[in-house]
């Protein structure tokens, strides 16, 4: 499976170097331009499990542990507004106990540094073999990160065919996830890949405007 000519085996490397070089230029010179929506366009994607509830206090620790090394890891722990019966707004996480998280290569130095912070469980799918997300699910991600850590309730518009437009919030770009719609509570459902226990997740939102379906 390798190949036959040195001739050519040394062009690959010349060429990769070349690549390589070209990354590390760009980097330095267009760092505006490394981020796409403010997600890192050449980051890897990971998720770990920690104890519910102390989510916050590991993404805190762990910072203050990475703070001392050369590693860039963002983490990203999303939340979402809902509300109650009554109207009142609270917030409540997506997901659980997972926290989801970048790096430039998740390395046996790093994974140790992350294992040793109070409340870490594991990595996904464990530890010996880490996960990274790739294809539909980062795309899917991607969209979680520009949103924000905290989402708010979207604005969505009812058309003709049951069919609904997000006009603003955290269902923006995923429509097409939609499950079902909960109106008189003010909550939608949607199907998502990056969900770890394969559960629906609901989002709040606020119609802001009825279409007659007979116009």
């Amino acid at each position: 499976g390798g190949w036959s000519d040195s001739g050519t085996r040394n062009v690959a490397t010349a060429k990769g170097r070349t690549l390589l070089m070209i990354i590390c230029i760009f980097k330095i010179f267009f760092g505006d331009l490394w981020t796409i929506f403010g997600v890192s366009v050449f980051m890897e994607y990971y998720c770990l499990l920690v104890k519910t509830g102390e989510e916050e206090k590991f993404k805190g620790a762990a910072l203050e542990k990475l703070s001392l090394t050369d590693f860039t890891v963002d983490f990203y722990f999303f939340q979402r507004s809902l509300k109650t019966n009554q109207g009142k707004v609270f917030e409540n996480p997506l997901f659980p106990g997972y926290i989801f998280f970048s790096t430039e290569q998740l390395v046996p130095e790093l994974m140790m540094i992350l294992k040793k912070v109070k409340g870490f469980i594991r990595f996904l799918i464990d530890n010996t073999n880490p996960i990274k997300i790739v294809g539909r699910q980062l795309e899917e991600l991607r969209i979680f990160i520009r949103n924000g850590e905290h989402w708010g309730i979207s604005k969505v518009e009812f058309l003709p065919g049951k069919n609904v437009r997000a006009i603003s919030g955290p269902l923006v770009g995923l429509e097409g996830k939609i499950y079902k719609v909960n109106k008189k509570r003010g909550r939608v459902t949607i199907m998502t890949s990056l969900s770890p226990d394969g559960r629906k997740i609901d989002l709040a939102f606020e119609s802001v405007q009825l279409v007659d379906e007979g116009k």
